[in-house]
């Protein structure tokens, strides 16, 4: 089972190294699945203009839909 463990609503996305992600899209939204080992980068600027950096694991999944960013994770 996978669920979202982070949800941000976002104004802009940047992919660090857009080449250590895949992309596709689905009918929910955007998939992005990280590649490098042992995480890709994303930097993601909310509305109130802050930006931070997450590290995504390889193999984890992060999807777009409107204006929310779901970080996916699998169930323990």
């Amino acid at each position: 089972m996978v669920y979202s463990y982070q949800v941000i609503k976002f104004q802009t996305i940047s992919l660090v190294q857009g080449t250590h992600w895949s992309q596709s899209v689905v009918d929910k939204g955007i998939l992005y699945k990280s590649l490098k080992d042992p995480f890709s980068k994303i930097i993601i600027q909310t509305p109130n203009g802050s930006k931070k950096l997450y590290r995504i694991p390889k193999d984890r999944t992060v999807v777009v839909v409107n204006d929310a960013v779901h970080f996916l994770g699998e169930l323990a």
